[in-house]
């Protein structure tokens, strides 16, 4: 299957997850995706037709308000990964997505998908395993919300997002873009955004990490890992991270 189509790395995944037959990587490739560009912190448009949203590339997030104009960062989606899985049975789920930083998606009408693991019981398995992965993630989550403090939070967020894009062939010598602002990681980690300005700068103090306003770069992963108190164990379908490694310090941008 060529690689560069919307649907490139959605299929890496479920081939990882499950050994697909080329009939199933043939159905993958005949989903009718509908591909569209959002701007960095535009809203995911709904349709009256439930759809799902698979993320070409950049971040995706599905987010809670709280009173008239908190947010809090419920769920991140990164490239390959499909947004609104429960869609497929609970289409008055009332989960809002936005793009962190500017994103690709592409929208995908639920029957459809349906339609598909109706035709092949792999993928329906590898569908399924997939939303066991994002209920292991949200868990994961309420631990650091409830009792990580925030540099452990921010620190176990950004283990997350390495194991995960490493998953999808991203981030693979530890330097990923990612256009987010402080409130976007203060958002994700409950957390002022003075906070997460805070708690970067400490992290870069420490030597673990340089980061500016477009890329992220691991200088230390195990440090990282102690930090964020991190185990990549609720992470099984995903790629391990490569051998740790250490960076000579350098100049830091501001974040």
């Amino acid at each position: 299957m060529e690689s560069g189509r919307p649907y490139s790395r959605l299929l890496m995944r479920l081939d990882r997850m499950t050994n697909l037959r080329k009939a199933d990587k043939l159905l993958v490739a005949a989903l009718p995706l509908t591909v569209t560009n959002i701007p960095a912190g535009g809203q995911i448009a709904r349709f009256d037709e439930p759809q799902c949203v698979l993320v070409v590339s950049g971040f995706v997030c599905g987010y809670k308000r709280v009173g008239m104009s908190r947010r809090q960062i419920t769920s991140l989606f990164v490239p390959g990964d499909i947004a609104g899985l429960h869609g497929l049975l609970l289409p008055s789920s009332n989960d809002s997505l936005s793009a962190l930083g500017a994103a690709v998606i592409a929208y995908l009408p639920c029957h459809a998908l349906e339609g598909m693991l109706d035709a092949s019981p792999q993928l329906a398995q590898a569908l399924w395993r997939e939303s066991f992965s994002e209920a292991a993630i949200l868990r994961e989550w309420i631990a650091s919300l409830g009792r990580r403090e925030a540099l452990a939070r921010v620190a176990h967020l950004i283990c997350e997002l390495v194991v995960r894009l490493q998953a999808v062939d991203l981030a693979r010598d530890y330097n990923f873009a990612i256009y987010w602002t402080q409130m976007d990681v203060a958002d994700a980690c409950g957390i002022s955004a003075v906070h997460a300005n805070r708690v970067v700068q400490e992290l870069r103090r420490l030597g673990v990490v340089e980061w500016d306003a477009k890329h992220l770069r691991i200088r230390d992963w195990d440090a990282l890992t102690k930090i964020g108190e991190f185990s990549d164990s609720y992470l099984q379908h995903y790629t391990r991270p490569a051998p740790p490694i250490r960076y000579e310090m350098d100049h830091h941008q501001a974040f």
